[in-house]
């Protein structure tokens, strides 16, 4: 096993502490370090082709990172069977905003923009750290339950998570009092069984391998952005009709079918979301259901979508992926609100809007899991009257 000395430089889009080791001048990603961390490292595998990178783990912390803090949470370690779910509670709430803004800002200018160019606006953050999470999906294989380590692939056992809510916590509490349990014990082609808890469920509704409508899963941070989608329509005269990509169940369908819009196109792939938006009868909203991912999704759409001032979209990680027709069929567009959970298939996108005419007017970007690298993004496009698609 090679060991070396080093310092962690930066983070990785990944979240992951980056050590060059001076003997082979190669990067290693190591899990539960931070920028500013001296130690000694262990190679813990080779790269992959002519990649100079790959991973290591901290054997010894020599010099702590001063942004560097002692996590509270007991499941959190540099043990292989260790819980991963908050990696970054081993640093300063402050810095990890910081290392937010950095990740996305290096995402941007990766694809090509000049950040220094743009309006982005400070990481907006959670009101609070710990107890902010109103759901969560658990593993089990009938005897022990818990997060399941992405450097073990093993179930970790918990009795508590801190970065749950209060009702989620006592859910959890529960769950675990039913173990061991004959009826959630796994197959022999499984790994596990889960189960989803939510703020908005009762005890007896806990059921295996049944998921549950999408949320937001931070209650306070998703109200922050339904006002600043109510501001930004509001800023943009909303008028005429909107289309919505990937509206779910209607997290943001609410706020825009309250706006002055004549009407809303809510698109969506999923059956259930669907059904649920249906369900909640918004004035002036119009469900339906489409694979936004099909290549030809937009000529499909074309007579309903070209008259469309305003878009908001909020996609999966995925991005909108499918760039191919896309302003055949939004001829008419003056606006795109966009909603992302991944800075690099936003500032792939974001390039893509720009290179027909859109650009940036602002950007929001938001923390709603702290002590982890995620990162929402919040922007606003704008096509300039003189630009031609």
């Amino acid at each position: 096993m090679m060991k070396f000395i080093g310092t962690v430089t930066h983070l990785s889009q990944k979240g992951l502490g980056v050590v060059k080791n001076a003997q082979n001048n190669m990067s290693y990603f190591v899990y539960g370090t931070w920028p500013g961390d001296s130690g000694e490292f262990a190679v813990i595998n080779k790269p992959l082709g002519n990649k100079k990178f790959a991973y290591a783990k901290l054997l010894h912390l020599l010099k702590p990172s001063i942004h560097r803090q002692i996590p509270i949470c007991p499941h959190l370690s540099q043990e292989e069977n260790a819980c991963t779910g908050c990696p970054w509670m081993i640093a300063d709430y402050t810095s990890q905003l910081e290392q937010k803004r950095n990740r996305f800002i290096y995402a941007m200018k990766r694809v090509g923009f000049d950040t220094t160019q743009l309006t982005i606006n400070p990481v907006h953050p959670a009101p609070q750290s710990y107890g902010y999470r109103n759901r969560c999906q658990l593993k089990t294989d009938g005897v022990q339950l818990g997060f399941v380590s992405e450097n073990s692939y093993q179930i970790v056992p918990i009795k508590d998570c801190i970065v749950l809510n209060d009702t989620c916590r006592n859910l959890l509490k529960t769950v675990i009092q039913q173990l061991p349990n004959a009826n959630w014990q796994i197959d022999n082609d499984q790994n596990w069984n889960f189960i989803e808890l939510d703020d908005d469920m009762q005890a007896n509704e806990i059921l295996i391998n049944q998921k549950r409508p999408f949320k937001q899963g931070n209650t306070s941070q998703n109200a922050w952005m339904q006002s600043w989608l109510k501001e930004k329509l509001v800023s943009t005269s909303c008028s005429g009709k909107v289309v919505e990509l990937f509206c779910g169940s209607g997290n943001l369908t609410q706020i825009i079918a309250e706006s002055n819009c004549t009407s809303i196109i809510a698109l969506e792939s999923d059956d259930n979301a669907i059904q649920q938006l249906k369900t909640r009868n918004f004035d002036k909203v119009i469900p339906q259901k489409y694979n936004l991912f099909d290549p030809l999704v937009w000529k499909k759409l074309q007579q309903k979508i070209n008259d469309a001032k305003i878009l908001v979209l909020d996609p999966p990680r995925a991005g909108l992926k499918k760039h191919n027709g896309f302003f055949n069929g939004f001829r008419t567009l003056k606006t795109i609100i966009y909603f992302s959970c991944n800075p690099e298939t936003f500032a792939r996108d974001a390039w893509f809007f720009y290179q027909n005419g859109f650009l940036i007017d602002e950007i929001q970007l938001i923390d709603l899991f702290p002590h982890t690298h995620h990162v929402e993004i919040l922007a606003v496009f704008n096509r300039p009257e003189r630009s031609n698609i």
